[in-house]
């Protein structure tokens, strides 16, 4: 059992006026254990060490040498948009976005686009953090943000850094998007990275999977974009537009950065978590369990959250299987600090007597600052319970942008339950198969909640569909499907394979009549006919 010290109640001094403040930090039932966060960077150093700006420059000499120079700026200037954030998730859902490109150009200040603090003095990139290596071994992908040619690429350094270690080698992909612009795609996993020097690539391929190489302490992708200015130079370019930088905004949609505290991850365990966060290696998943014998030593929980203000409270209540509250801790320090924190581990313990005498699925209702913040399932079992594998939770999926073209990149986005996505609280991983007819374009599993398809230029009208499966890795969920015709009148390429020939013949009959969305509908018009016969007799191979 967990030794608790009691801590009294705190003496506040606010506006010269001494208070008490009638909460503590923890219970004689338990309450918060410990707590950390991302490990802060040396300010004044940007996470691209000194080693790979080098690696880079030859990588630019030997491009030049073998392919000639890099792209100029055009006569018109440059006005393209990002169409998605080129990593496989969801901005501020499962990515976690700890910095954005410094604004504030004096020595030891910084600020975001948002005017905020969502940066660090020099950095001169986006970083987007995935949860823990355990999404890292999974896999998470990297995706080229435009079509452009890839100038500098280096692969086979460690990528589970955990340490910011100025010396150490990054995996990273260099690439010319056009007219001036180049962007940088650093801290890939080993053995990752899919393209060459000199290689073409287009908007939404895959160029590698996120990890936590070179100058890096968690995973996460480093994406810088430079752009022209003047004749010879060039410069950073924050393509978020906000308050502290006025501009037009360099994202087609782009996503704000949300606020108050938000639950990102949780789990329960029987597990000392006092002893697995020892080191302070708060960048991996403690083991968790889905099922709480009654016993137990304690039972411990893990959470990961963002924006958690200076002086945060929580309170949890606990409700048995009748739903009769049986333990409310009262109201309790979470931040006991006039520090914020954007990211926050924490990690709690509770031993409550009534824990150990009645089994079954409890309810416990976590409260932050007065708000309700996550209500969660704690199953309680006797010795001789069986304990199935349960599967994880119902998701659903769309597919971006509503209107698609020949000339779009197509985003499969996952929703799900979030920290209860998977009740044993297993990690979820996705099966994304794109497919035109029988066709299958993609596929790949991966830990994030989003998935890319480069543009189909060959194919307007095709019908393409993205099906997702979840999984904990022994158990799937049932598969969901997300359908969309490309506008556009069909050349005949039903299954988009590069041919018009009996295969595309046979998905035609298969689909003969009336439907609503259907690969054999060549013109679109909600009927397989004569007319979509000619269409495609005129087209064959």
């Amino acid at each position: 059992m967990k030794q608790f010290k009691t801590i009294p109640c705190a003496i506040l001094v606010l506006g010269g006026i001494a208070t008490a403040a009638p909460i503590e930090m923890q219970t004689k039932s338990g309450g918060l254990a410990g707590f950390g966060t991302i490990k802060e960077h040396v300010h004044g150093a940007d996470c691209v060490s000194t080693a790979d700006k080098a690696n880079m420059r030859r990588d630019l000499q030997a491009y030049i040498r073998d392919f000639g120079p890099l792209s100029r700026p055009g006569l018109w200037g440059d006005n393209r948009q990002y169409s998605f954030f080129p990593v496989g998730g969801r901005e501020w859902v499962d990515l976690y976005m700890e910095n954005y490109v410094d604004l504030d150009s004096s020595e030891g200040g910084f600020q975001d686009w948002n005017c905020g603090g969502y940066s660090y003095d020099g950095h001169k990139g986006i970083d987007a953090l995935i949860g823990t290596f355990e999404q890292q071994f999974v896999g998470v992908p990297i995706y080229s943000a435009l079509d452009g040619v890839v100038w500098a690429m280096r692969d086979g350094e460690p990528d589970q850094n955990t340490v910011w270690d100025p010396d150490a080698l990054s995996n990273y992909v260099g690439i010319d998007h056009g007219e001036g612009r180049y962007a940088n795609y650093f801290h890939m996993k080993q053995g990752s990275v899919l393209v060459e020097i000199g290689q073409e690539v287009k908007a939404g391929e895959q160029i590698g999977l996120v990890a936590s190489s070179g100058y890096s302490s968690w995973p996460h992708l480093h994406f810088e974009t430079w752009i022209p200015d003047g004749e010879d130079d060039w410069k950073i370019y924050e393509p978020y537009a906000g308050d502290c930088n006025v501009q037009s905004s360099g994202w087609e949609n782009q996503v704000s950065i949300p606020e108050g505290a938000r639950c990102k991850d949780f789990g329960v365990t029987t597990a000392n978590l006092d002893d697995f966060f020892v080191n302070e290696e708060y960048m991996w998943t403690p083991p968790l369990e889905g099922y709480i014998p009654l016993d137990h030593d304690g039972v411990w929980m893990w959470m990961q959250a963002t924006d958690i203000g200076i002086f945060s409270t929580y309170q949890m209540q606990f409700y048995d299987p009748d739903g009769v509250l049986q333990h409310d801790t009262g109201t309790n320090w979470l931040n006991f600090s006039w520090n914020s924190y954007r990211f926050y581990i924490t990690w709690f313990y509770w031993d409550i007597p009534e824990l150990h005498t009645i089994p079954g699925t409890w309810t416990v209702d976590m409260i932050v600052n007065g708000d309700s913040f996550l209500s969660f399932p704690l199953t309680m079992v006797t010795q001789l319970e069986q304990t199935p594998n349960r599967v994880p939770g119902q998701i659903y999926a769309t597919m971006l942008p509503a209107s698609p073209t020949v000339e779009d990149v197509l985003s499969c986005n996952v929703f799900s339950l979030g920290p209860l996505d998977d009740l044993d609280w297993d990690l979820v991983r996705y099966t994304y198969t794109w497919s035109v007819g029988d066709n299958i374009l993609r596929q790949v599993e991966s830990a994030g909640l989003a998935d890319r398809l480069p543009r189909l230029e060959l194919c307007p009208g095709a019908v393409v569909q993205c099906t997702v499966v979840a999984s904990d890795g022994i158990a799937s969920g049932e598969p969901v499907t997300v359908v969309k015709r490309l506008e556009g009148l069909s050349n005949g390429d039903i299954n988009c394979d590069g041919d018009v020939d009996v295969s595309d013949l046979l998905v035609l009959i298969s689909n003969w009549g009336t439907c609503s969305l259907c690969l054999g509908d060549l013109d679109g018009d909600g009927d397989v006919d004569i007319n979509d016969i000619l269409t495609l007799i005129a087209s064959w191979s």
